[in-house]
């Protein structure tokens, strides 16, 4: 990935932590009406490219999901949840395999503690308890700033 590229990652990274910090519970609902939105828009450019079947599922998709999203927030939280832990995993696998010898002590602990942030973000939203919980969001969105932190430090750093 270029170094632009991680710059405009890590601060997106932070956004989105400030986003859940600030909309909590209600960040997922209006995540999911974007995504509704854009179903239904790629669902339209399907029908003028006559492309029918694909068209009337992201159709359907989409309105579904702009219709019936608030029901299936806490499921979304928890394949959230289940995708980080996954993610978390892999790449703590992969820096565990694969041992690169940093330069500094610091580039590793940063190296180290992105899967690791990856890996309590994940469980935080498994604790999810509806409305309820908004103490795991403002966790959560205080470890997402973290891990954009850590990703900024690492796209700057001479990797």
């Amino acid at each position: 990935m270029k170094k632009t590229e991680k710059i405009i990652t890590a601060l997106l990274t932070i956004a989105l932590g400030v986003l859940l910090i600030v909309l909590r519970g209600k960040l997922v609902s209006i995540l999911m009406t974007v995504v509704g939105v854009g179903l239904i828009a790629f669902g339209i450019m399907d029908l003028f490219d006559r492309l029918f079947p694909p068209a009337v599922i992201k159709l359907v998709v989409g309105l579904v999901v702009i219709l019936c999203g608030w029901v299936i927030v806490g499921a979304v939280l928890y394949v959230v949840a289940a995708l980080l832990i996954i993610a978390g995993i892999l790449l703590l696998y992969e820096k565990i395999r694969y041992k690169d010898t940093c330069s500094s002590l610091f580039y590793t602990l940063c190296e180290y503690a992105i899967p690791a942030v990856f890996l309590v973000i994940g469980t935080l939203f498994l604790f999810n308890q509806g409305n309820t919980a908004s103490w795991v969001f403002l966790l959560g969105g205080a470890f997402t700033i973290v891990e954009g932190g850590l990703l900024l430090v690492g796209a700057f750093s001479g990797d």
